[in-house]
This record gives C-alpha cells, structure tokens and sequence, in this order.
C-alpha cells in the first residue's frame, strides 16, 4: 500500500508540474488597440482598381486608395488590432480616409454627400479581401481648431459584398507633415 502512496504522490506532483511549466501567467492574451488620427496638406485622393485572380476563370476588381501631391486636405483614420503574441490571425487594420478643400473650416457630410466627398474605408485582416470600399452611409462632421488641429467626428457604415461594418470616433486630428 505504501508503494501506491508514492506512486500517487510522484503522479500528483508530475501533473502539477506539467500544468506550471505549461501555464506562463505572465504572457499578456490581450489583443492591443492603437489608433490614428492625423491629416495631411496639400494632398489628394487617388482611386485606382486592380485586378486579382480569383480562380482560373474568374477575377476580383478591387479598388485601391492613396495619397498623393494635390491641394487637399486628406484625413486619414486607422484602428490596428494587434494580437496576443500565441494568436496568428487574430489582427486588423480598419483605415478611413477622406478630403476636404484646404480653405474649410467647418464640414458636415451625410449619405450620398460622403460617396461625392471621397470617403474610403479599408479593412486588411486574414479574411477575404474587399479592397476600398466607397462609404455612402453615415455622418462625418468636422471643425478646424487651428492650422494643425480638427475635431472630427464620425458615425459611418460601410456596406462590404457580405457585411455592413461600424466605424465611430469623436477625436482630434492632427497634421501629420510627412
């Protein structure tokens, strides 16, 4: 009987080992959020499409969206989603940009206004790629605080091919001059 005690002793403290060496309390398993607000003079929107081989017989046009030398100014928002370090797809990159006359000083922007303004939501992810997408739904408003700071505040809805997605902020934007 004695023998099993040991036995049962070496088999308890094994398992307890193993669940020590195995539970690393000090890795954090929160996904971390960091966000951009900023805006750039003297720039413009440029919309291109590019096409990507679905199958062998099919193809995908998606829209792309950038940044370039023009006399706007261009606002650009991004929400990234980085994941614990033992998750490998659980990361985002959610991106609105946006262009007003350099000589605003105030805006407000709703529905169909959004699509004439050039609105643009991105979302990169491991999921199926759905390039820009046009915003036509939503509000964004926004008022100069200085030549380098705006208030802009936005409630928007972006319809994907299978989704409609969220993107709400009420922040300081803050000229990038780069």
């Amino acid at each position: 009987m004695s023998v099993f005690k040991n036995y049962s002793k070496l088999f308890l403290l094994g398992c307890f080992s193993i669940l020590i060496v195995s539970c690393d309390l000090s890795k954090n398993e929160e996904f971390e959020e960091t966000y951009t607000y900023s805006f750039q003079k003297d720039k413009q929107l440029v919309a291109d499409t590019t096409i990507r081989q679905i199958t062998k017989d099919s193809t995908q046009t998606l829209l792309n969206v950038s940044s370039r030398p023009g006399n706007n100014l261009v606002f650009h928002y991004e929400k990234r989603v980085t994941p614990p370090p033992n998750v490998m797809d659980g990361g985002s990159i959610t991106t609105v940009y946006f262009q007003i006359p350099p000589e605003s000083s105030t805006f407000s922007l709703e529905g169909a206004e959004l699509t004439n303004a050039n609105v643009y939501f991105q979302r990169s992810c491991f999921c199926p790629i759905i390039g820009a997408l046009k915003v036509g739904n939503g509000v964004l408003e926004g008022q100069k605080l200085s030549d380098n700071i705006w208030s802009i505040t936005a409630s928007l809805q972006p319809k994907g091919p299978n989704t409609t997605y969220t993107v709400e902020w009420n922040k300081i934007f803050i000229l990038n001059s780069n």
